[in-house]
């Protein structure tokens, strides 16, 4: 396996319920700032859980935290909190005012939300940041595909029940910010929507955690084989605890937009992975097996979860989200199978219910 490439991202945002959960993490750059140990301890909810090898922890300290004067959220560095006051921060900052009308549409939003789809606003939120302190709508937005209609086929966000959220989320940023004139514009209708379904099409998830750095480093540890057992048993169990008692909240979760990794196109058997082995939000495009020169590049838009499901599943979520009918490799394999949903779906629908 080869790496392909390295790209930072152009907009990146952590996810609202992380901060929810306590994650303590950069709000700018996404590394997670908790040590290993704690982060096991909390997310387990048992302060006796010791770590397998305790030596495997990062040699290099936890940086000084850097905090915003105003409303005290952490940065792990200086460089970060200066980067984020000068591009986006010190318009959006809340000033640590939990009735600051940012921190109520927030509570709005995510009580119509469940995470990670909150990620829509806390982008929105920067992006309008990034207008305002820049003078100008960026032109890089040319870059990302923004369509919410193709072929005769409609994107979910124009569907009833997303268009009456929507509307609830532009009035309230309209009421914040639309004495400005770039966000009168950015947020009329048609452009709200049409940045909505930007998000959404070309979003990449990020997710960096202290406790899966610990992890990965014991892999590449060399041991004997019963060492190797021992250990992997005694994480086992650490990450058994923590989704019964945190679920799928464990790793530092936001969302970016990706110029270069928007442009890979999708298939349901990749050949390239993104991965962030940076622990933060510097993202890596791996190959998953030998490619050809001249060969094309694939990811997945899916989840692992969702890439298991059923061919109709498959094809169902791509056109509602992304617009296209899947005609990758695998897809075409199954064209004989029968168009049922698959039982994850179910799940998910009666979850969004």
């Amino acid at each position: 396996l080869i790496f392909l490439v390295r790209c930072k991202q152009w907009y990146q945002r952590r996810v609202r319920g992380g901060i929810v959960y306590g994650y303590l993490a950069c709000h700018h750059c996404l590394r997670s700032l908790e040590p290993p140990l704690e982060m096991a301890r909390r997310l387990t909810g048992d302060k006796s859980i010791n770590l397998p090898i305790p030596d495997a922890n990062p040699t290099v300290k936890v940086p000084e935290f850097r905090f915003c004067s105003s409303c005290h959220i952490a940065f792990c560095s200086e460089d970060c909190l200066q980067t984020a006051t000068k591009n986006y921060h010190s318009v959006v900052c809340t000033k640590g005012d939990p009735e600051h009308p940012l921190q109520k549409l927030d509570e709005l939003w995510r009580n119509m939300h469940f995470p990670p789809e909150t990620t829509s606003l806390v982008m929105l939120i920067k992006i309008i940041g990034i207008t305002i302190t820049s003078g100008s709508i960026p032109k890089i937005f040319q870059h990302f595909y923004q369509t919410v209609e193709c072929n005769g086929n409609t994107h979910k966000v124009l569907q009833p029940e997303f268009i009456s959220k929507l509307e609830i989320l532009r009035d309230g940023l309209l009421q914040i910010y639309g004495s400005h004139p770039l966000i009168q514009h950015l947020l009329e209708r048609d452009n709200f929507i049409t940045l909505i379904a930007l998000i959404g099409m070309n979003g990449q998830g990020i997710g960096t955690s202290g406790f899966a750095d610990y992890c990965n480093r014991i892999d590449k540890m060399p041991m004997d084989p019963n060492e190797r057992e021992r250990v992997d048993k005694e994480l086992d169990k650490i990450y058994n605890k923590m989704e019964e008692t945190s679920g799928m909240f464990l790793d530092v979760e936001g969302t970016g937009l990706y110029e270069l990794q928007s442009k890979l196109n999708h298939s349901c058997s990749p050949n390239v992975e993104i991965v962030f082995e940076h622990s933060n939000f510097m993202l890596t495009v791996k190959a998953l097996r030998d490619i050809k020169e001249g060969e094309e590049l694939f990811i997945s838009y899916l989840s692992c979860q969702l890439n298991c499901s059923s061919r109709h599943t498959r094809r169902k979520f791509l056109m509602e989200n992304y617009l296209f009918a899947c005609e990758c490799s695998k897809c075409v394999s199954q064209s004989g199978d029968p168009d049922v949903t698959s039982d994850e779906e179910e799940e998910d629908e009666d979850m969004d219910v």
